[in-house]
């Protein structure tokens, strides 16, 4: 097949002209705001949040074109470079189902935490610069979203990490905010060097970056004694294509590492919870349906280029991520803390179901999640504002922290909505029965159960079992923490000396109401009704049956579609399998909410305000296993202690030796003026000099007299007589 025939630009259509509309509004909004903010009305948040509500309705509108009916797609020449190596770069924009899905997502998010942000945001100095930035973070995330291959995808990759830096360090007076952004930003650094070795190693054969021409191409190759064979024509010229299962292993382990850094997965996950000192609603937005949810929509794109090796890392990656996260969540006392930690277990589920081929229910988890984690940070935002409003009002010592649930209790007294919400929101992340998250928890816990069953067969190992256990106990672990998060915050006694009530706004209101729609609307998504008409299977949700492979991919387009269909036929078989699964997995949901109930409501408000980490094991929890110790000291320190070495090699030798070279040159320099002055200009001088007086002395000679000319001939004759005589 000839690869420009693959790349002819496709004209654009309704739908994708929306979007590039959908695209461009954020875009707008950031430009005016940045530039003007302050000058507008209520400095410009009106028209942040008006650009990204038409976003979402535009969005709505193009998910209903586009959900399950056809497929949107239009390409234009970007460029093109004039050489027989190198085919022409493409830009452009498809839609289907999984983009309109993520579209109606974003959106959604976006706005509802913009509306949060009025009243949580208010009175900020940096008003419009923060609602500017969401529209530039909310831009970028759009643009991966919409793309449609790899190099565009990258760009906008790169431009949500400097989004993120510019949010997560919004109040730039505060140190720890200023730390923080740098080190997501480093640490996502780290995973995007692997991203962009792996989408130019797949150029350097294929040619292009189109992910559309890429799935053509690898569905039109095969397997031949082990080497992956496909091949295409450029430019009149057939090339032939064979690439080893090592090298196109590494090649997709190399995309998944801009997962592992944008979606912290383990060993790159200890930015996530440092990146809770930018604003409440910033965490939400980076938490719930953006950042962190964008390298598994990375995987989940780039599904046909991995291989069943890539695949099983991914599954193990995956697990240890979402086992780390929920121990260390098991010990926080910062509310925001919990969260994080929380998100990073959560993406270890969704990256550990990609990589057990439960591709349909790792995004399906991926979207309930989006709305179940928006609501419980959205509601940490509240609880947060709150706090500081009543320490504030009742005078009480700076050093008491607003954030940590040992200081709270029987919040929900005073904050009845705010407590239902948030335990509608628990539930989910939990995954009880009736809530979304036990729909799209148990689909991925079902097919990493198949994904074991077929492993351990073709293999005969049985340890691929070890995955979906540490999905069975991290349920186990999420029901406990999200237990004692609750306990600690809502019931018993209020633990500060003032009256609960002080945390109300009014006698008659408990929050602003532009903060309180955003987390009712996002509390009542998290019930499973709206995923599955029957909230109790996962197997009749409309989202699963929208974004599976079949629908996402060309048939035979998947390097590992061997594995793929082997698990999707051992769990269609595990009828029986997936009720006990679902029966285990609530079972285990609520033990971990009774031990965390049973292990705290004995005991009293003050050894709860007084509760600290103690023992090996909950130190260990409680400091993250001391990775940031580890990468400190192995990593950190070696590189800075390199630093330092290069600065003083370049302080006291490279500037020591040119500042005394300069010295030198300086001195022979005035060595050379004085030789060029005496001896050169003197020399020059000399021979002049003599020439003037011989020219003298001839000149002398030539009088014009007779006499004188026969006198100097006799000289002479006397002179030559006298020579023959001595010799």
């Amino acid at each position: 097949m000839e690869l420009s025939a693959l790349l002819e630009p496709l004209a654009g259509t309704p739908q994708t002209h929306l979007a590039l509309v959908v695209l461009l509004l954020p875009l707008l909004a950031f430009a005016v705001l940045y530039l003007a903010g302050k000058k507008l009305p209520r400095h410009g948040d009106w028209l942040g949040i008006g650009a990204t509500g038409i976003a979402f309705a535009l969005s709505v509108y193009l998910f209903t074109q586009t959900w399950n009916t056809e497929v949107s797609h239009s390409r234009t020449v970007w460029f093109s470079l004039p050489s027989v190596f190198i085919a022409v770069f493409t830009a452009g924009i498809l839609l289907d189902n999984l983009t309109v899905l993520m579209l109606v997502i974003v959106t959604f998010i976006s706005l509802l935490v913009q509306l949060f942000s009025v009243g949580y945001m208010h009175g900020d100095r940096g008003y419009s610069r923060y609602f500017a930035y969401l529209g530039l973070f909310t831009f970028s995330m759009l643009g991966i979203v919409l793309v449609d291959n790899l190099l565009l995808l990258f760009m906008f990759w790169e431009l949500v990490g400097l989004s993120s830096y510019l949010l997560i360090g919004f109040w730039y007076e505060r140190p720890a905010a200023i730390a923080a952004n740098k080190k997501a930003f480093l640490v996502n650094r780290v995973g995007d060097i692997g991203l962009l070795l792996g989408l130019f190693a797949f150029y350097t054969y294929f040619r292009t970056f189109d992910l559309e021409a890429l799935r053509t191409l690898m569905g039109a190759g095969e397997w031949l004694n082990g080497t992956f064979v496909t091949g295409y024509t450029l430019q009149g010229q057939p090339w032939l294509v064979e690439l080893s299962p090592l090298f196109l292993t590494l090649a997709g382990l190399g995309l998944f590492m801009g997962c592992v850094g944008k979606s912290a997965q383990f060993p790159l996950q200890v930015w996530l919870p440092d990146a809770m000192q930018g604003p409440t609603p910033v965490s939400s937005l980076i938490h719930a349906a953006t950042m962190v949810a964008a390298g598994v929509y990375l995987v989940a794109r780039c599904y046909p280029f991995f291989t069943v090796d890539a695949l099983t890392v991914i599954a193990i990656i995956g697990a240890i991520t979402a086992l780390l996260g929920a121990l260390a969540a098991l010990t926080q006392y910062d509310i925001k803390a919990v969260l994080a930690f929380s998100t990073i277990s959560q993406l270890g589920y969704m990256v550990m179901g990609m990589g057990t081929g439960a591709h349909d229910a790792s995004l399906f988890h991926l979207t309930t999640h989006a709305f179940f984690k928006a609501a419980l940070f959205l509601n940490a935002g509240i609880i947060i504002h709150a706090m500081h409003r009543g320490l504030h009002h009742t005078h009480q010592p700076t050093e008491v922290d607003p954030q940590d649930i040992r200081n709270m209790g029987g919040l929900r007294k005073a904050m009845p909505l705010t407590f239902y919400t948030y335990l509608l929101a628990a539930a989910a992340l939990v995954g009880l029965p009736l809530f979304s998250g036990f729909l799209s928890k148990d689909a991925i816990l079902s097919g990493s159960w198949a994904w074991a069953q077929t492993m351990s067969q073709t293999n005969g190992n049985s340890l691929y079992f070890v995955v979906p256990v540490i999905g069975f106990v991290v349920v186990l672990l999420t029901a406990y923490y999200m237990g004692r998060h609750l306990w600690f915050m809502f019931f018993g006694t209020f633990r500060l000396p003032f009256d609960v009530q002080a945390l109300r706004l009014s006698a008659s209101q408990e929050i602003e109401r532009v903060m309180l729609i955003p987390v009712l609307l996002l509390a009542v998504l998290s019930l499973g009704i709206f995923f599955s008409l029957n909230p109790l299977s996962f197997a009749g949700s409309w989202v699963m049956q929208g974004i599976g492979l079949n629908q996402l991919s060309q048939e035979g387009a998947l390097l590992a579609s061997s594995l793929v269909e082997a698990v999707t036929v051992q769990d269609a078989a595990n009828g029986t399998a997936h009720l006990v699964i679902g029966l285990l997995s609530a079972l285990l949901g609520i033990a971990g909410i009774a031990l965390a109930i049973g292990r705290y409501k004995g005991k009293s408000s003050e050894a709860l305000l007084q509760e600290q980490p103690k023992g090996t094991l909950v130190q260990l929890s409680y400091h993250h296993f001391y990775l940031d110790a580890v990468y400190d000291r192995l990593l950190v320190r070696p590189v800075l202690w390199m630093a330092r070495m290069l600065y003083r090699f370049d302080k006291r030798v490279i500037d020591y030796t040119l500042e005394y070279a300069s010295k030198w040159l300086v001195v022979f320099s005035k060595i050379v003026k004085w030789f060029d002055n005496w001896v050169v200009d003197g020399s020059v001088w000399l021979i002049g000099a003599m020439a003037k007086v011989l020219g003298r002395f001839g000149r002398g000679l030539q009088n014009g007299k007779v006499q004188s000319y026969y006198a100097y001939s006799l000289f002479g004759f006397i002179l030559i007589i006298l020579y023959i005589m001595l010799n």
